[in-house]
């Protein structure tokens, strides 16, 4: 989705503007509003833009028709009814100003902004009692919907208990508890996973390994689900010895193995994993990629700008904020059960880190 696809679209300002006259009174209940010919030269859009707009304004219940007389005001309760157009973010992170925090950011308001939602945004430094305290206070409050990225899924599922008591919509971001059905928008981690791998093997390694960094997360399971299904179909072994899952890498030791030849690539199950790896290992004199090839998954800003810049499966951030958005806004204008998944595709980006095994 590029810049252009996250503008408003110009039936949404035809939409804006039949709202505003009807917030200011100028267009009361029962009153005819102009006709699509005449809202195409009052606003310089097409007939076809118009006959949007207004479809969608009676699909909201804000105008009715009468066949062969024109689109008229509905009644002001079916519009003072309407929940809060207030829509809250909980983010648990390590760095607010993390670029791909403010990716996400950007496409939620992106979203918002054009259904005439106002965005509260609520950090937290990655500390869930008090993640679970802001939330808990958040929906005594009267809002449209709530995005969650938290830091711990599993832990959230009490909170989330109260959320769904209190019939407020909400969708988690990224990453979702396992066992618990909610709406999320995630990208497909396993099908990036097993494309990075698939790539390396292509390019000749075989003793390629795994490393985690936050492993209870469910888009790390299911990056290393995709690593293990890619080395199987290809049927290379991974012995235990090159899977890393603990939040502390031994990095001494991921130097012998690749000293020793044991080692030829890393796939890391996030940039900042990478990141961490490249820094370490220049340090203990490992040569990247002559020595040992990397793989990341994420794509932060600072990847491309590495020491050595970083090869890494892309996940698209300001798509998956604004899918999250619109798919809060489905859930607040719709009556049906059952949750919802959202995968969003990734890509590779190559840059520098690989290199084909010789011989």
């Amino acid at each position: 989705m590029s810049n252009k696809d996250l503008a408003q679209p110009k039936y949404q300002m035809v939409k804006d503007y039949v709202l505003s006259q009807i917030e200011n009174q100028e267009f009361t209940k029962d009153d005819r509003i102009p006709s699509e010919s005449e809202f195409s030269k009052l606003l310089d859009v097409s007939s076809i833009t118009v006959r949007k707009a207004l479809s969608e304004l009676v699909n909201e219940g804000v105008i009715y028709r009468v066949r062969g007389k024109g689109s008229f005001v509905a009644s002001q309760p079916a519009i003072s009814e309407k929940t809060s157009n207030l829509v809250a973010f909980v983010i648990s992170g390590v760095e607010l100003y993390d670029s791909s925090y403010m990716q996400i950011m950007r496409g939620i308001q992106s979203y918002l902004g054009k259904h005439g939602c106002k965005l509260i945004i609520e950090f937290v430094e990655n500390d869930f009692e008090q993640e679970r305290e802001l939330v808990l206070g958040l929906i005594q409050t009267e809002l449209r919907g709530l995005l969650i990225y938290s830091s711990d899924p599993e832990a959230a599922k009490g909170y989330l208990g109260e959320i769904r008591k209190k019939s407020i919509p909400f969708v988690m971001l990224d990453r979702s508890p396992s066992g618990y059905p909610v709406n999320v928008v995630t990208c497909n981690n396993h099908d990036g996973a097993y494309e990075a791998i698939e790539y390396l093997i292509r390019q000749g390694h075989r003793r390629i390994g795994f490393a985690a960094y936050d492993y209870h997360l469910s888009p790390e399971v299911e990056r290393y689900n995709g690593y293990c299904n890619a080395m199987s179909n290809a049927a290379i072994p991974v012995p235990d010895s090159l899977l890393f899952l603990d939040k502390e890498l031994d990095f001494a030791e991921l130097a012998r193995l690749i000293q020793s030849g044991e080692l030829t690539a890393l796939f890391c199950a996030n940039d900042k994993r990478a990141l961490e790896v490249i820094e370490q290992l220049t340090a203990l004199d490992i040569r990247i990629p002559e020595q040992i090839s990397l793989m990341g998954f994420d794509d932060f800003e600072s990847s491309k700008f590495a020491k050595v810049a970083l090869s890494t499966v892309k996940q698209y951030f300001d798509i998956l904020g604004y899918e999250s958005a619109k798919l809060l806004l489905e859930l607040t204008e719709s009556s049906s059960y059952g949750s919802k998944k959202v995968m969003l595709p990734t890509s590779l980006v190559l840059r520098d880190t690989i290199k084909p095994v010789e011989g």
